[in-house]
């Protein structure tokens, strides 16, 4: 196996064909059309048999139509001549390629087309004959050149339709949009008519894997052996070409394969032939190709046989369009050489040294020759989930209301058959169709490209979405409860039980909005399409950029249609309050169906009937109810309905391109260097797929991975979370008050995405989870204008990870008087953690009673304590404010919150410490000295004066050893001077200067409106005098002296020995929005254990102390001061292993 790496462009080349092994392609000749494939229609024919006239030899009248009426051209029409249509087949002449009518005097005819003038007896071939005076109309048609490519499509087969009985086009055959009889008495007769491939005689097997690259599989992803089934649908072929025949272009198609974890992957191939030695086949297989005549077994000059073969890659990335300009460059290497590198020289330097577009370096232009370059562009970052769906094509190979028909019959999970000639067409249509029914999932069979060897799933009980090439139907007859749909007719065919199903069965509203949509949308794709030459020629980005943008207003027609149908369905999600019985993850335990119904319109009770019925809507209301890897669209999805709830017009846009980190910057890939004489001889002129040494020296190494031992808990953001916050903060800037509640919820929110990390810490996670708890309370009870949804999921995801049911449900009780609606990630996590924790049991047993007798005699053991230390307390000089000092588990204790001191002028104090010496902040640190008012005598007065205020936090850790105590106080000031008018600037000033940019660093000062950096000065005194490690952390009491904050410590150390170990530094002061945006950053890129080990503070010191002055602020509990000492700035420049 080889190790996963980050994202890859491409993940395996494939050459598949006819190998040794290939077996013959077998059918099921019970249900294979008896006349097989037909030859195509070489000539046309109009006799009037009211005039005698017979069918001519070789022809074949077309007498009836498919249903029984008379196909009489001029049916219905009095006294009208009795005209029929004949036609041949036959392959001694080029086949006709299209068939047309022509008004004569209102149209001219098509260059190249030719008319029939007059029967084969002389007569006049008009088929209009109502009357003297009636339109004369002749029929047309066009034939092929002499040379024609292989496997060309040609007329395959003729019918006649009488529109006005009821008839419709049969299956796959196309409709000429002209009447054939316009008497004022006549029926609406219509020609019809089908192409497909011309056939030629073949044998054909299931096509075999002939080379891969790697030979080793990667670890997410094995190469299927199926591959080679996809590679080639309709099987590796043995062909006998006729004479003056053709090599065809080159084949492109692409296919879908899914994994066991439901992963996508996305392949590209083209199809081309080779060569194939006559001396391989038997006189049996040469008899079945027509080399040699049946009976007297001599040989048809003038033939050649040919084989099929086709290159693919594979890779997790729709980037179908790049891949086929690499494929058909190889292919063009194949076909002419020698080259001065081998072709295995390019695909290995294809796959190994092309990197995947990023947002930092979103285009990778590939130049794979002097005049072959290819572009790779980042995918589009939106919250649906990735696909290779082309709405464009399926817009405009449908139409409007044809989709909007499709899109019925998927949301009511029918049999849903596509097909067209083009296989390139199909998997992006397929991709559409299940893509368009989001946040729906689709649950049944979807194959997009079907190989005929599979085929027998057209005839599974259960709903599906398959593709197929058209010459399918030329073998087999689509099922009878099959929705067909022609991608290349632009027809859906429907059975007769179904026929009356259409888009009208849609609610109303939300229907004829999505209608017109599509509709102007289409005729947008029809001008731009028109255009499309004129773009490519002025620069590929062009074109692609002005498709993106059409793809995603098609993509919001579609979301918007399916907000509005769906809305309001949050509110009958039922929640699990209790321990869980057997029934309880039933969809009608998890959701209220009833209710659901009845809120939708009277008329349109049957359709969501229906829906509430299906696969796709039970699944979708469990991702709803549970943890899923789709949350984070479903959270989305939830944001457009809000949107449709609230708009007043439909130019609200449900979609936005994240463009937060766009960069211009395009990397440049050059083409592989040529080999040099040691490397190789030169290349054989006649190329063979492939030489596996060329490419033996890229191999990657096997590698094992080792698996994770506890699940992390996610703190992120998802990326509509991270949109609609940025929205709340812009909205809450322009208003002082609510700008500072909502600083003040960023706070909190911080020490919740560091909590998972504590937890893992805790000796007590019960005890620990209490305290969390009660830090939610907290939140609540401090009047925060908007709580964040993060903090409650993270304590929900805690419990469900340490088995604490009944915490969760507290948590949402907690969650719902706060007034925090839980998206689909919340509500994921909550029910996760109430079905699968353990629940106590509702019995007292005599473990119950037990906890409640020792519960009691801890209680009387804490008394004894307290009342011991209070009479042991005789030393009067250790004195501390608020809360004893005690060891709250490895959350650290609680601290006393931050006070705003005031001097007083006459304040003195016998233990209080001289004034506070200026900190000078280290040369490494990306900002400019401060300058302090305290300094030496060259330094500049402020015009603020400092003794006004001081804001400061003080708090001291303290060191349990073997030997003595020891500790360290520590001070911090956000107090920072302006860099313009050297005004100092205080706490209140600096947030309100914050803006709700959270890449913004600076502040803006008050008194000259001036942009600055504001600092976080730190100041700590290690006191430590013993060895020994295990720290505890306690706030300490002070004292004002002169702007000066006096730490009373029970170490009777001299001024002196306290100056040598002042340290002081200084950090950017961070908005708690940025440090938020930071610090989950960090987690993302280095993982959470990164902040409580002892590389946090000396790697990433910004965000260390600001996280501790924001924590000491709120009174929050935390490990992180100790950290402090075993840093380096407290042992000498060593780091102390913690």
């Amino acid at each position: 196996m080889i190790e996963d790496k980050g994202h890859r462009v491409t993940d395996y080349f494939v050459v598949a064909g006819l190998t040794d092994k290939s077996t013959p392609l077998e059918q099921d000749l019970s249900e294979t059309k008896s006349s097989g494939p037909k030859a195509p229609i070489t000539d046309l024919a109009v006799i009037n048999k009211s005039a005698g006239e017979t069918v001519p030899e070789g022809f074949t009248c077309i007498e009836n139509t498919y249903s029984g009426l008379q196909a009489n051209l001029n049916h219905g029409s009095l006294k009208s001549p009795e005209l029929f249509l004949c036609y041949k087949r036959g392959r001694d002449k080029p086949p006709l390629i299209d068939i047309g009518v022509l008004y004569e005097g209102k149209e001219r005819l098509i260059q190249g087309c030719e008319v029939i003038q007059a029967t084969p007896y002389g007569r006049c071939a008009n088929v209009n004959n109502s009357s003297a005076t009636s339109q004369r109309i002749f029929m047309t048609f066009r034939r092929a050149p002499p040379v024609q490519p292989q496997n060309s499509l040609a007329v395959t087969d003729i019918c006649v339709i009488v529109t006005s009985k009821g008839e419709t086009p049969p299956h796959t055959f196309c409709k000429v949009d002209k009447n054939l009889n316009c008497g004022m008495w006549g029926s609406s007769v219509f020609l019809c008519y089908k192409k497909s491939v011309s056939a030629s005689n073949s044998i054909n097997f299931n096509a075999g894997l002939i080379f891969r690259y790697p030979e080793d599989d990667y670890e997410s992803f094995p190469l299927s052996d199926s591959v080679p089934l996809f590679c080639l649908p309709m099987g590796a072929k043995i062909e006998c070409w006729a004479p003056n025949t053709r090599h065809p272009l080159p084949v492109f198609s692409t296919f879908v394969l899914t994994n066991s974890s439901g992963e996508k992957v996305y392949g590209a191939a083209i199809q081309f032939y080779e060569s194939y030695p006559v001396d391989l086949l038997t006189e049996k297989q040469k008899v079945q190709l027509g080399l040699l005549t049946t009976v007297e077994k001599k040989v048809i000059p003038n033939r050649t046989v040919n084989t099929n073969k086709c290159i693919c890659l594979l890779s997790r990335w729709p980037f179908f369009e790049s891949f086929k300009k690499f494929l058909m460059f190889l292919y063009k290497l194949s076909v002419s050489g020698p080259h001065p590198l081998p072709i295995e020289k390019h695909i290995s330097h294809f796959m190994h040294n092309v990197s995947f577009p990023s947002p930092q370096r979103p285009r990778i232009l590939v130049q794979l020759s002097a005049h072959d370059t290819l572009m790779f562009a980042q995918p589009v970052c939106t919250p649906l989930p990735l696909s290779g769906a082309d709405y464009s094509t399926l817009l405009m190979n449908l139409g409007s209301e044809n989709c909007a028909t499709l899109l019925h019959f998927v949301l009511l999970e029918s049999k849903i058959l596509l097909h067209s000639l083009r296989p390139a067409v199909l998997t992006g249509v397929a991709e559409a169709v299940v893509a368009m029914i989001f946040p729906f999932q689709w649950q049944c069979p979807y194959i997009p490209l079907c190989p005929l060897s599979l085929a027998g799933v057209l005839n599974a009980p259960c709903p599906f979405i398959v593709g197929v090439d058209s010459r399918y139907f030329d073998l087999y007859d689509p099922p009878p409860d099959v929705v067909c749909v022609d991608l290349d007719t632009n027809t859906i065919y429907l059975s007769d039980e179904k026929r009356n199903s259409n888009w009208k069965n849609l609610p109303k509203k939300p229907s004829k909005s999505l209608l017109n949509s599509l509709t102007n949308l289409q005729h947008q794709l029809s001008i731009g399409t028109n255009s499309h030459i004129l773009l490519f020629q002025l620069s590929d980005f062009t074109w692609h950029k002005k498709r993106t943008s059409l793809e995603m207003e098609i993509q919001e027609a579609l979301l918007r249609f399916m907000a509005n149908i769906l809305k309001g369905y949050r509110c009958y999600l039922k929640p699990i309050t209790q321990a869980p019985s057997e029934k309880a993850t039933a969809a009608d335990s998890l959701y209220d169906l009833q209710g659901f119904l009845k809120s939708r319109e009277r008329t349109h009770q049957k359709f969501y009937s229906q829906l509430t019925k299906t696969q796709i809507f039970i699944r979708f209301i469990e991702e709803c109810t549970f943890v899923s890897d789709k949350d984070t669209g479903l959270a989305f999805f939830d944001d457009c309905i809000e949107k449709v709830d609230a708009e007043t017009s439909e130019d609200t846009k449900l979609m936005e391109l994240d463009e937060s980190q766009k960069s211009e910057h395009t990397v440049f890939v050059m083409p592989p260097e040529p080999l040099s004489a040691e490397e190789g001889s030169e290349p054989p002129a006649l190329y063979r797929w492939v030489n596996p040494l060329l490419l033996a020296t890229h191999q990657t190494r096997r590698q094992h991975r080792t698996p994770e031992t506890e699940p992390p808990v996610s703190v992120r953001l998802s990326p509509q979370e991270i949109k609609l916050a940025f929205k709340m903060a812009k909205r809450f800037y322009s208003n002082p008050p609510l700008w500072a509640k909502c600083l003040f919820s960023h706070c909190y929110s911080l020490w919740f995405i560091c909590l998972p990390v504590g937890m893992r810490l805790a000796q007590s996670k019960s005890r620990a989870m209490q305290q969390a708890y009660n830090v939610l309370l907290k939140m609540r009870t401090s009047e925060v204008e908007v709580l964040d949804e993060v903090c409650y999921r993270v304590v929900m995801q805690l419990c469900g990870l340490y088995g604490l049911p009944v915490m969760a449900v507290r948590v949402m009780v907690e969650m719902k008087k706060a007034g925090v609606e839980p998206n689909a990630i919340t509500y994921g996590y909550y029910n996760k953690a109430v079905l699968e924790g353990p629940w106590p049991s509702r019995n007292r047993s005599g473990g119950f009673m037990w906890a409640k007798v020792r519960n009691v005699v801890r209680a009387v053991a804490q008394f004894k304590q307290a009342l011991h230390r209070t009479s042991a307390k005789e030393s009067p000089t250790v004195l501390t404010t608020g809360e004893p000092s005690e060891r709250y588990g490895p959350l650290g204790p609680k601290s006393s919150s931050m006070e705003l001191h005031q001097s007083q002028p006459g304040d003195s104090s016998p233990d209080a410490a001289p004034p506070k010496q200026p900190m000078e902040r280290r040369s490494s640190l990306p900002v400019p000295p401060v300058k302090h008012p305290g300094g030496s005598s060259g330094s500049t007065t402020p015009k603020r004066s400092p003794a006004a205020v001081t804001r400061s936090k003080t708090f001291a850790a303290k060191a349990t050893g073997s030997t003595a105590s020891s500790g360290a106080v520590v001070l911090m000031s956000s107090c920072s001077q302006c860099r313009s008018c050297e005004c100092l600037v205080y706490d209140e000033e600096i947030m309100a200067g914050w803006t709700a940019d959270d890449s913004n660093l600076n502040t803006v000062c008050p008194f000259c409106r001036t942009a600055f950096l504001p600092l976080l000065h730190v100041e700590f005194h290690d006191l430590r005098v013993a060895t020994g490690w295990g720290y505890t952390f306690t706030p300490f009491s002070t004292k004002k002296q002169e702007n000066t904050i006096v730490v009373r410590t029970s170490f009777k150390l001299s001024l002196s020995i306290l100056r040598r170990q002042l340290i002081g530094l200084s950090v950017p002061y961070l908005s708690p929005l940025v440090l938020r945006k930071e610090l989950e950053t960090l987690l993302e890129n280095e993982g959470d254990q990164v902040i409580y080990t002892h590389k946090f503070l000396s790697q990433h010191p910004i965000i260390f102390w600001n996280l501790v002055f924001y924590f000491r602020r709120l009174d929050l509990p935390s490990d992180l001061p100790g950290l402090i000492l075993t840093s380096e700035h407290c042992n000498n420049g060593v780091q102390v292993p913690r």
